[in-house]
Protein backbone atom coordinates (compact mmCIF):
# COMPACT_ATOMS: atom_id res chain seq x y z
CA UNK A 1 0.00 0.00 0.00
CA UNK A 2 1.61 3.25 -1.02
CA UNK A 3 2.59 5.72 1.63
CA UNK A 4 0.15 8.47 2.16
CA UNK A 5 1.38 11.73 0.69
CA UNK A 6 1.10 14.89 2.73
CA UNK A 7 1.66 18.35 1.28
CA UNK A 8 2.43 21.46 3.28
CA UNK A 9 -0.02 24.28 2.95
CA UNK A 10 1.31 27.19 0.98
CA UNK A 11 2.24 30.18 3.14
CA UNK A 12 -0.14 33.06 3.13
CA UNK A 13 0.94 35.84 0.77
CA UNK A 14 2.64 38.74 2.47
CA UNK A 15 2.63 42.34 1.49
CA UNK A 16 5.65 43.26 -0.62
CA UNK A 17 8.32 45.07 1.30
CA UNK A 18 9.42 48.42 0.13
CA UNK A 19 12.70 48.41 -1.78
CA UNK A 20 15.71 50.11 -0.23
CA UNK A 21 15.15 53.11 -2.46
CA UNK A 22 11.97 53.82 -0.50
CA UNK A 23 13.83 54.55 2.70
CA UNK A 24 12.91 57.79 4.31
CA UNK A 25 14.65 61.05 3.60
CA UNK A 26 15.67 61.51 7.29
CA UNK A 27 17.44 58.14 7.22
CA UNK A 28 19.42 59.16 4.15
CA UNK A 29 20.32 62.49 5.77
CA UNK A 30 21.52 60.61 8.87
CA UNK A 31 23.67 58.33 6.73
CA UNK A 32 25.28 61.30 4.98
CA UNK A 33 25.79 63.07 8.30
CA UNK A 34 27.69 60.05 9.63
CA UNK A 35 30.14 60.36 6.76
CA UNK A 36 31.09 63.83 7.99
CA UNK A 37 32.27 62.69 11.42
CA UNK A 38 35.82 61.89 10.35
CA UNK A 39 36.09 64.20 7.36
CA UNK A 40 37.91 67.51 6.96
CA UNK A 41 34.62 69.36 7.37
CA UNK A 42 34.99 70.07 11.08
CA UNK A 43 38.53 71.37 10.67
CA UNK A 44 37.17 73.97 8.26
CA UNK A 45 34.36 74.84 10.67
CA UNK A 46 36.89 75.43 13.46
CA UNK A 47 39.71 77.15 11.57
CA UNK A 48 37.97 79.66 9.27
CA UNK A 49 36.13 81.60 12.03
CA UNK A 50 39.37 81.75 14.02
CA UNK A 51 41.19 83.26 11.03
CA UNK A 52 38.39 85.78 10.53
CA UNK A 53 38.35 86.89 14.17
CA UNK A 54 42.16 87.04 14.42
CA UNK A 55 42.50 89.13 11.26
CA UNK A 56 39.65 91.40 12.30
CA UNK A 57 41.06 91.82 15.82
CA UNK A 58 44.54 92.67 14.54
CA UNK A 59 43.21 95.15 12.00
CA UNK A 60 41.03 96.77 14.65
CA UNK A 61 43.91 96.99 17.14
CA UNK A 62 46.43 98.55 14.76
CA UNK A 63 43.95 101.15 13.50
CA UNK A 64 42.81 102.58 16.82
CA UNK A 65 43.60 106.06 15.57
CA UNK A 66 41.11 105.67 12.75
CA UNK A 67 38.47 103.30 14.10
CA UNK A 68 36.17 104.11 17.02
CA UNK A 69 36.65 101.79 20.02
CA UNK A 70 33.18 100.28 19.66
CA UNK A 71 31.68 96.88 18.99
CA UNK A 72 30.25 98.17 15.72
CA UNK A 73 33.71 99.05 14.42
CA UNK A 74 35.18 95.76 15.61
CA UNK A 75 32.48 93.53 14.14
CA UNK A 76 32.77 95.53 10.91
CA UNK A 77 36.43 94.56 10.66
CA UNK A 78 35.62 90.90 11.34
CA UNK A 79 32.93 90.70 8.66
CA UNK A 80 35.02 92.69 6.18
CA UNK A 81 37.49 89.85 5.53
CA UNK A 82 35.09 87.06 6.40
CA UNK A 83 32.37 88.30 4.07
CA UNK A 84 34.68 89.02 1.15
CA UNK A 85 36.78 85.85 1.19
CA UNK A 86 36.71 83.48 4.14
CA UNK A 87 33.05 82.47 4.08
CA UNK A 88 32.93 81.62 0.37
CA UNK A 89 36.20 79.70 0.56
CA UNK A 90 34.96 77.86 3.66
CA UNK A 91 31.86 76.67 1.80
CA UNK A 92 34.00 75.54 -1.13
CA UNK A 93 36.21 73.57 1.28
CA UNK A 94 33.21 72.04 3.07
CA UNK A 95 31.67 70.73 -0.14
CA UNK A 96 34.98 69.51 -1.53
CA UNK A 97 35.58 67.59 1.71
CA UNK A 98 32.05 66.16 1.67
CA UNK A 99 32.43 64.85 -1.89
CA UNK A 100 35.99 63.65 -1.50
CA UNK A 101 35.09 60.10 -0.34
CA UNK A 102 32.88 59.61 -3.39
CA UNK A 103 35.81 60.29 -5.72
CA UNK A 104 38.19 57.90 -3.99
CA UNK A 105 38.45 54.20 -4.89
CA UNK A 106 35.10 52.67 -5.83
CA UNK A 107 32.91 54.99 -3.75
CA UNK A 108 31.53 56.75 -6.82
CA UNK A 109 30.65 53.41 -8.42
CA UNK A 110 28.86 52.36 -5.25
CA UNK A 111 26.90 55.61 -5.07
CA UNK A 112 25.89 55.32 -8.74
CA UNK A 113 24.64 51.73 -8.27
CA UNK A 114 22.93 52.14 -4.88
CA UNK A 115 19.12 51.71 -4.82
CA UNK A 116 18.88 55.38 -3.91
CA UNK A 117 18.63 57.63 -6.96
CA UNK A 118 21.91 59.55 -7.46
CA UNK A 119 20.00 62.83 -7.41
CA UNK A 120 18.55 62.02 -3.98
CA UNK A 121 21.99 61.12 -2.62
CA UNK A 122 23.49 64.34 -4.01
CA UNK A 123 20.73 66.46 -2.51
CA UNK A 124 21.05 64.73 0.87
CA UNK A 125 24.82 65.20 0.88
CA UNK A 126 24.37 68.87 0.06
CA UNK A 127 21.63 69.41 2.64
CA UNK A 128 23.66 68.08 5.58
CA UNK A 129 26.41 70.63 4.85
CA UNK A 130 24.06 73.40 5.94
CA UNK A 131 24.47 72.17 9.53
CA UNK A 132 28.27 72.72 9.62
CA UNK A 133 27.71 76.09 7.94
CA UNK A 134 25.34 77.09 10.75
CA UNK A 135 27.80 75.84 13.40
CA UNK A 136 30.57 77.85 11.77
CA UNK A 137 28.45 81.00 11.97
CA UNK A 138 27.61 80.45 15.63
CA UNK A 139 31.30 79.91 16.34
CA UNK A 140 32.11 83.18 14.58
CA UNK A 141 29.72 85.08 16.85
CA UNK A 142 31.09 83.36 19.98
CA UNK A 143 34.74 84.00 19.08
CA UNK A 144 34.02 87.61 18.16
CA UNK A 145 32.40 88.17 21.54
CA UNK A 146 35.30 86.47 23.33
CA UNK A 147 37.93 88.52 21.51
CA UNK A 148 36.06 91.78 22.06
CA UNK A 149 35.60 91.21 25.79
CA UNK A 150 38.91 89.55 26.73
CA UNK A 151 41.48 90.86 24.25
CA UNK A 152 40.16 94.24 23.16
CA UNK A 153 38.38 95.14 26.43
CA UNK A 154 35.31 96.53 24.71
CA UNK A 155 32.36 97.47 26.86
CA UNK A 156 28.89 96.08 26.31
CA UNK A 157 28.22 93.13 24.04
CA UNK A 158 28.03 91.98 20.45
CA UNK A 159 25.51 94.09 18.52
CA UNK A 160 22.30 92.27 17.68
CA UNK A 161 22.69 93.32 14.06
CA UNK A 162 25.96 91.43 13.77
CA UNK A 163 24.33 88.23 15.04
CA UNK A 164 21.37 88.70 12.69
CA UNK A 165 23.51 89.23 9.58
CA UNK A 166 25.76 86.31 10.53
CA UNK A 167 22.81 83.91 10.79
CA UNK A 168 21.13 85.43 7.73
CA UNK A 169 24.23 84.39 5.79
CA UNK A 170 23.28 80.72 6.36
CA UNK A 171 20.12 81.30 4.31
CA UNK A 172 21.98 83.40 1.75
CA UNK A 173 24.51 80.58 1.36
CA UNK A 174 21.92 78.10 0.02
CA UNK A 175 22.61 78.96 -3.68
CA UNK A 176 26.37 78.90 -3.10
CA UNK A 177 26.18 75.54 -1.34
CA UNK A 178 24.29 74.14 -4.32
CA UNK A 179 26.78 75.55 -6.82
CA UNK A 180 29.86 74.36 -4.93
CA UNK A 181 28.30 70.93 -4.44
CA UNK A 182 27.75 70.71 -8.18
CA UNK A 183 31.37 71.63 -8.89
CA UNK A 184 32.68 69.19 -6.28
CA UNK A 185 30.48 66.42 -7.66
CA UNK A 186 31.70 66.91 -11.22
CA UNK A 187 35.40 67.35 -10.41
CA UNK A 188 37.52 64.55 -8.98
CA UNK A 189 40.16 67.03 -7.82
CA UNK A 190 39.82 68.40 -4.29
CA UNK A 191 41.61 71.65 -5.16
CA UNK A 192 39.80 72.52 -8.40
CA UNK A 193 36.36 73.42 -6.96
CA UNK A 194 38.06 75.25 -4.07
CA UNK A 195 40.10 77.28 -6.57
CA UNK A 196 36.94 78.12 -8.49
CA UNK A 197 35.33 79.15 -5.22
CA UNK A 198 38.17 81.57 -4.51
CA UNK A 199 37.96 82.94 -8.04
CA UNK A 200 34.20 83.35 -7.63
CA UNK A 201 34.73 85.31 -4.42
CA UNK A 202 37.21 87.65 -6.13
CA UNK A 203 34.80 88.22 -9.02
CA UNK A 204 32.03 88.72 -6.50
CA UNK A 205 33.80 91.72 -4.97
CA UNK A 206 33.59 93.58 -8.26
CA UNK A 207 30.00 92.52 -8.81
CA UNK A 208 28.96 93.60 -5.32
CA UNK A 209 30.23 97.14 -5.52
CA UNK A 210 29.98 97.90 -9.22
CA UNK A 211 26.51 96.58 -10.01
CA UNK A 212 24.29 96.52 -6.94
CA UNK A 213 21.24 95.48 -8.96
CA UNK A 214 22.96 92.24 -10.04
CA UNK A 215 24.49 91.39 -6.67
CA UNK A 216 21.97 88.65 -5.99
CA UNK A 217 22.63 86.82 -9.27
CA UNK A 218 26.15 85.79 -8.24
CA UNK A 219 26.03 83.40 -5.23
CA UNK A 220 29.41 84.56 -3.93
CA UNK A 221 28.22 88.16 -3.88
CA UNK A 222 24.97 87.25 -2.17
CA UNK A 223 26.73 85.88 0.92
CA UNK A 224 28.96 88.95 1.03
CA UNK A 225 25.91 91.18 0.94
CA UNK A 226 24.23 89.22 3.74
CA UNK A 227 27.29 89.35 6.00
CA UNK A 228 27.88 93.08 5.48
CA UNK A 229 24.33 94.27 6.12
CA UNK A 230 24.57 96.98 8.74
CA UNK A 231 28.38 96.85 8.71
CA UNK A 232 30.25 100.06 9.48
CA UNK A 233 33.22 98.91 7.38
CA UNK A 234 31.31 98.99 4.07
CA UNK A 235 29.20 102.05 3.34
CA UNK A 236 27.21 100.32 0.57
CA UNK A 237 26.47 97.22 2.63
CA UNK A 238 22.82 98.10 3.23
CA UNK A 239 20.83 98.19 6.42
CA UNK A 240 19.25 95.55 8.62
CA UNK A 241 15.73 96.51 7.61
CA UNK A 242 13.36 94.90 5.15
CA UNK A 243 14.87 96.95 2.31
CA UNK A 244 18.18 95.20 3.02
CA UNK A 245 17.02 91.76 4.20
CA UNK A 246 14.13 91.24 1.77
CA UNK A 247 16.19 91.13 -1.44
CA UNK A 248 18.70 88.77 0.18
CA UNK A 249 15.96 86.32 1.11
CA UNK A 250 14.37 86.60 -2.34
CA UNK A 251 17.62 85.93 -4.17
CA UNK A 252 18.43 83.08 -1.78
CA UNK A 253 15.16 81.31 -2.61
CA UNK A 254 15.50 81.92 -6.35
CA UNK A 255 19.17 81.03 -6.59
CA UNK A 256 18.72 78.03 -4.32
CA UNK A 257 15.98 76.63 -6.55
CA UNK A 258 18.11 77.10 -9.68
CA UNK A 259 21.39 75.64 -8.44
CA UNK A 260 19.89 72.77 -6.44
CA UNK A 261 17.71 71.78 -9.42
CA UNK A 262 20.81 71.86 -11.63
CA UNK A 263 22.65 69.71 -9.10
CA UNK A 264 19.86 67.12 -9.13
CA UNK A 265 19.74 67.12 -12.92
CA UNK A 266 23.48 66.59 -13.30
CA UNK A 267 23.49 63.90 -10.61
CA UNK A 268 20.91 61.89 -12.56
CA UNK A 269 23.37 61.74 -15.43
CA UNK A 270 26.15 60.41 -13.22
CA UNK A 271 27.75 57.19 -14.50
CA UNK A 272 30.09 54.78 -12.75
CA UNK A 273 33.74 55.68 -13.16
CA UNK A 274 36.57 53.26 -13.71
Amino acid sequence: MPAKQFSRPLPAPTAPTAPPARRTWPALLAAEALKLRRSLVWWVVAVLPVLAVVSGSVNFAVNQGVLAPTWESFTGQVTLFYGLFFFSVAIALLLAAAWRPEHRGSSWNYMATTPHPPATVALAKTTVILAPVAVMQLLLVALTRLSGLVLLRLEGGVPAGFAVSTLLAVVAAVPLVGLQSLLSMLMRSFAAPVGLGLAGAVIGIGVAYQTQALAGLWPYTLVTRALTLGSSAIATGGGLDWAGIGPVLGWAVTGGAVFWALLARMARRATPRV
